[in-house]
């Protein structure tokens, strides 16, 4: 028998840690499964999340860049700072609609809870049925630098580095029941027992049988599927990239009564890994993976036109200064026009450019799965897993993909309209439509965003912020974001923290939400 081999699940927190980075690489080319996206491109700051997305009118300083270029040049008083900078801003999240903020912190942090989380053999039966063609996302938003300067009369300049690292995935029933089930899927029609025994896999294995069950397999008279089959109708996508952004607004026209603010900035874009898989019709019409030599991967050293190698770095390095393997631009265009001084009028076209990727390129080739050995993934921790979970056997390659040449990739551009009202200095209320150009781009947004939302100052000190916002790569779920800022006295320090939905954090722990994000910043200084 044939011993081809499945595909791992690639997952969201591994960012954070060298050991969980390079699982997260193994999970998304060894199991084809459900993946992450948090948001996609529309939050990038903690003022911007707290609103749910609205920003096109609302953005300042450096936050503008990505957002509106033209709010670069908009002065409202003359004691606005002519020059603000920070250090260490960001947003991350997720988003899936079948799995709670309570299962992610049992899955990932059962030390709080005293015993291990594990889904009983039906519980992975209904998370595999749950997830089926579920979009599940992920984003993280790091602005590492960013300075603006202001003048009434040359308007305004801002730059930034930031980091940007986008997923979503949406996955058919095959591939969630291979996740959960592992051996055990529906897919594999045959099953070896410990005692040697071979059982056809259907609803009359006991449980008994179940835990004896050494590998699932399917018969080359089973009609064995390729990969683009078993993968049909399923989208696994991610995006890592550093941005070195510039901006510039100025005021164009100035009356009594309208004022028109226009700006356009620019961008060079450093890539550091691209995942974008994935199959329609029973073929794949996305097969690219590209992986920085930061990160080596086991099995990934084979001849191609574009390999560089694998040079892994120690320690927090890999993340502060991973070596690129593309490179590319983006462009921002916008607009805002101020009426009577109180209502706002916007529009943006941003990240409107291409990505080259010219190191460590590789397709994904289209084998046939035969078989496979483990039981699959006892809770939503799909980080820590062992050979009980994914046991790779036979021989052969655990791999299946080829070398690549270089090649041309979209930005995932946007469109932004908005429009607000700022009543006395008091409240800011407005509106968001984001537009995903090309949709297909990894790290765009799957449709539309809708938001409403604004600010409310209470005082000198503190300002709140909320809204509701639906669409994106959540379809039509409905978010309450909120968020809290401060400013010092005398305006020269700003932090503030905000969650795209604070239902997330209410309730007790097994029904919380399943919009699980975060946003904060407490290095802006202003003068």
């Amino acid at each position: 028998m044939e011993s081809i081999y499945l595909l791992r699940h690639f997952s969201t927190k591994l960012f954070f840690i060298n050991k969980a980075f390079s699982s997260f690489i193994l999970s998304i080319l060894l199991v084809f499964c459900l993946s992450v996206s948090v948001l996609g491109q529309e939050l990038t700051s903690y003022a911007v999340t707290g609103r749910g997305g609205v920003a096109t009118t609302f953005a300042t300083d450096y936050q503008a860049i990505g957002v509106n270029p033209a709010n670069l040049a908009i002065r409202k008083s003359f004691r606005d700072p002519k020059i603000t900078f920070g250090f260490l801003e960001g947003n991350i999240g997720f988003f899936t609609e079948n799995i709670t903020f309570g299962q992610i912190l049992k899955s990932y942090f059962p030390k709080l809870y005293g015993q291990n989380y594990q889904l009983t053999y039906s519980e992975k039966e209904q998370a595999a049925r749950n997830l089926t063609n579920t979009p599940i996302s992920a984003t993280i938003n790091a602005t590492l630098f960013g300075v603006h300067f202001s003048s009434e009369k040359f308007g305004g300049f801002a730059f930034s580095i930031r980091d940007r690292l986008d997923f979503y995935s949406k996955t058919n029933s095959t591939l969630s029941e291979i996740l959960f089930l592992g051996q055990n899927a529906s897919y594999f029609t045959n099953l070896l027992l410990s005692n040697g025994d071979i059982i056809p896999n259907n609803s009359d294995v006991s449980p008994a049988q179940r835990d004896q069950v050494v590998f699932g397999f399917r018969n080359q008279e089973d009609s064995l599927f390729n990969y683009g089959t078993i993968m049909n109708n399923s989208t696994i996508q991610m995006l890592w990239t550093r941005e070195y952004n510039f901006a510039y607004g100025a005021k164009i026209v100035d009356s009594y009564d309208v004022q028109v603010f226009a700006g356009i900035g620019g961008r060079y874009i450093s890539g550091i890994s691209l995942i974008n898989l994935e199959a329609q019709n029973n073929e794949f019409i996305s097969q690219t993976i590209a992986l920085s030599p930061s990160f080596p991967v086991e099995g990934f050293d084979i001849p191609s036109p574009t390999n560089v190698g694998y040079q892994p770095k120690k320690g927090f390095s890999r993340f502060a200064l991973p070596k690129p393997i593309g490179n590319g631009y983006g462009i921002d265009v916008g607009i805002n026009v101020v009426v009577k001084r109180n209502l706002y009028v916007g529009a943006a076209l941003v990240n409107y450019g291409k990505m080259s990727w010219t190191g460590n390129v590789y397709n994904l080739t289209d084998g046939v799965l035969a078989q496979t050995q483990g039981v699959g993934f006892d809770n939503y921790n799909f980080i820590t897993y062992s050979p009980e979970t994914f046991q790779l056997g036979g021989e052969g390659s655990a791999l299946s993909w080829e070398g690549s040449e270089q090649f041309d990739d979209d930005l995932p551009a946007m469109a932004r309209v908005g429009a607000s009202y700022e009543f006395f200095k008091t409240a800011h209320l407005g509106f968001d439509v984001l537009v995903p150009i090309n949709p297909d781009a990894p790290g765009s947004l799957a449709s539309n965003l809708y938001a409403i939302g604004g600010d409310l100052r209470l005082n000198k000190l503190l300002t709140i912020s909320s809204g509701v916002s639906t669409g994106g790569n959540q379809e039509f779920n409905i978010n309450i974001p909120f968020g809290i800022m401060y400013n010092a006295r005398r305006g020269h320090y700003e932090a503030g923290l905000s969650t795209q939905d604070i239902s997330s954090f209410i309730g007790d722990i097994e029904g919380g939400g399943n919009n699980i994000s975060f946003a904060l910043g407490f290095l802006r200084f202003k003068f």
